[in-house]
């Protein structure tokens, strides 16, 4: 197993790096590390003016570059010998690119991506999804984990589920880390007809316990995003389902992404 972390070393990143490395750990899994130097940063640079100084725009760039690269080794060598120590194996991916397009390059090579909710242009006071992990969650190939600032471990798992074929999806993805990770699973099936929950709810919890997983289904009506939201622990991964095509803005999958307490994992 290949799990992906993508991280800009930032305080909004610790999550990510701590829970990436414990998953690997309780998985066996290999993992990548990953560093992108936004081109964007040395795009349309002009040249520093300094009075009667001006360095030229080569030079500038030049020294921007390596600035950019100190600090993305400085980071992944961290990281690196974080995960030595836990006795993982581990290899590090410094690029220049935009984020987005080489963290999805390199998720198809991954069998789950993990990364923070937001980096560190929003600062540590931001509480949204940044516009890296936005498009990142919207497109991705490989099951997406969005955690949150602060590291957790994992203790439990709740999976929203409505039958649908991205929905089954993220149920054989939790399936596979809540098996090896010993996680209880609470099913929360929601529908405006108590009958249809009841049936989903059911469906999901048939196929959970027959691969040896605890699991409890809960049958709701209401709104399903606040539903989950509100039976989320910060210790729980909460599993969905995202629209085959993109996380479309406004989605149950999209609300439950901004604004979950604890991680989220998305799949497509």
């Amino acid at each position: 197993m290949r799990i992906l972390l993508a991280t800009d070393g930032s305080p909004q990143a610790r999550g990510a790096e701590a829970l990436a490395e414990w998953l690997a750990y309780k998985l066996s899994a290999k993992l990548i590390l990953l560093y992108v130097r936004d081109v964007r940063l040395l795009r349309g640079l002009e040249p520093l003016d300094l009075g009667a100084l001006t360095i030229p725009l080569p030079v500038y760039r030049q020294e921007l570059e390596r600035v950019l690269t100190l600090k993305g080794e400085a980071i992944l060598e961290r990281l690196l010998k974080s995960a030595q120590e836990a006795g993982l194996t581990a290899e590090a991916i410094l690029e220049t690119g935009l984020p987005h397009e080489a963290i999805l390059r390199h998720a198809r090579g991954a069998d789950l991506l993990v990364l923070g909710r937001s980096g560190e242009a929003h600062g540590g006071g931001f509480q949204g999804l940044g516009s890296t992990v936005d498009r990142v969650v919207r497109a991705s190939p490989t099951p997406v984990v969005v955690a949150p600032m602060e590291p957790v471990e994992l203790e439990g798992a709740l999976l929203g589920y409505n039958a649908s074929e991205s929905a089954v999806r993220a149920m054989h993805t939790l399936t596979a880390l809540a098996r090896p990770l010993g996680l209880r699973v609470r099913v929360v099936s929601v529908h405006e007809d108590p009958t249809q929950a009841g049936s989903w709810a059911l469906e999901a919890e048939a196929y959970l316990k027959d691969q040896g997983l605890q699991v409890e289904a809960l049958a709701l009506s209401g709104d399903p995003a606040e539903h989950l939201l509100a039976l989320q622990e910060p210790t729980d991964l909460l599993a969905l389902g995202a629209p085959v095509r993109r996380l479309v803005l406004g989605s149950t999958a999209e609300y439950v992404v901004r604004h979950a307490v604890g991680p989220v994992l998305t799949v497509r």
